[in-house]
């Protein structure tokens, strides 16, 4: 069976996009996008995540017209907050009625150099 190889795309500065769903390991619906974000672009994500969508058209064939607050780790004791610095991982699901679900994790420089 010849499956599609998923590949990181650079949308623009400080956005890379993975659209799972062109790929043969998931399925058309729901449709599954990774973004790896700069600090600043997962701020311009978190401010107006529709307008993202639209901008650099994570689903340009069926734009999101809902999706969820961003679910992100809770603080927890002991543990220092998201440096300014750090990237973002963020995953949205898209369901066949243009809504769509939301989650993102703050990267380590650790877990950057693996995604090179």
């Amino acid at each position: 069976m010849d499956m599609k190889t998923p590949t990181w795309r650079e949308e623009a500065s400080g956005v890379r996009v993975l659209k799972l769903y062109e790929t043969d390991l998931n399925p058309e619906w729901p449709r599954i996008v990774i973004l790896d974000l700069t600090a600043e672009r997962f701020r311009e994500f978190e401010r107006d995540p529709l307008g993202f969508d639209k901008t650099y058209k994570l689903y340009p064939e069926q734009p999101i017209l809902w999706i969820s607050h961003c679910a992100q780790p809770p603080f927890v004791p002991g543990e220092p907050p998201a440096a300014e610095s750090s990237r973002w991982t963020v995953v949205i699901i898209h369901r066949l009625t243009s809504r769509a679900a939301c989650a993102a994790c703050p990267q380590t420089v650790e877990a950057i150099s693996k995604l090179v």
